[in-house]
């Protein structure tokens, strides 16, 4: 322990002067004075409000709050826009600054886009249809036809560790999965526990129960380009409103469930 202290305080000397040019200078952004922020499909909880091709009006949520604060922090203006998900991990210019859609973390995404720090955690849950047998268990889950948005960690548990007796349906939005799930297309969507939870805490009529979680251990970060140099002005403050509370006190306000009671599938 005695050895490591020197080596903190040397780092705690070469830092002072690393966040005083930090702060001296404007935040590496697409348009002067503004955040363009990029949201998905709606999520009830996250992010939801009216889509007029690459435009959102009057957005409201988590990740909105989030962002607001985010661009408050760094004196910007947000701006809104709608991206699909179906573009968001492709390699190329992206055209937001930041984009909130509740995208796990993983080293294979990293290779063409950026992620901040995370901003939440989440496993998988099962959304079931209304007529759909209820799993007990994973092997209870394998013989049901399960479904998934493409290009998601849902998925990506379905086909290399679930392997259900029948092949999996996928959409390219969840919107899309959703519909085939209150028609029974779908008997079990795989995807993020607080967002199905959500959805049938929104329009509890068109489903049958979240059947459960599986543990995943996945996180939330917000995506930038790749080797984004504003990357480290948004780590710093989802770091900050981490710390001082913030980013607890959104969830609360806008979830208001308690996601870990959800029965965990075995």
């Amino acid at each position: 322990m005695k050895r490591l202290i020197p080596l903190l305080a040397a780092a705690a000397l070469i830092a002072v002067p690393a966040a005083a040019a930090h702060n001296s200078s404007s935040p590496p952004v697409l348009q002067k004075g503004k955040l363009i922020v990029a949201f998905g499909d709606p999520a009830p909880g996250f992010a939801e409000g009216t889509v007029r091709g690459n435009k959102i009006t009057n957005p409201k949520g988590y990740e909105v709050d989030l962002a607001k604060d985010i661009a408050a922090k760094l004196h910007l203006t947000p701006v809104w826009m709608y991206s699909p998900w179906t573009s968001l991990f492709a390699p190329g210019t992206k055209h937001f600054d930041v984009s909130f859609q509740e995208a796990t973390i993983t080293a294979q995404r990293k290779r063409t886009i950026s992620f901040t720090t995370p901003y939440m955690n989440a496993n998988q849950g099962v959304l079931l249809s209304k007529n759909a047998p209820v799993p007990h268990s994973l092997a209870d889950l394998r013989k049901l036809q399960t479904c998934a948005q493409t290009d998601t960690t849902g998925l990506d548990y379905i086909t290399s560790q679930l392997k259900p007796d029948k092949r999996p349906y996928t959409f390219p939005t969840t919107t899309a999965a959703y519909q085939a799930v209150s028609i029974g297309k779908c008997q079990a969507f795989v995807l993020d526990v607080p967002l199905v939870l959500l959805q049938k805490k929104q329009t509890p009529s068109r489903f049958g129960p979240v059947a459960g979680q599986i543990v995943t251990h996945e996180q939330y970060g917000a995506v930038l380009q790749k080797n984004s140099k504003l990357t480290p002005w948004v780590d710093k403050e989802i770091t900050t409103l981490t710390k001082n509370g913030t980013i607890a006190k959104l969830q609360k306000k806008w979830f208001n469930v308690n996601f870990a009671a959800v029965k965990v599938l075995k």
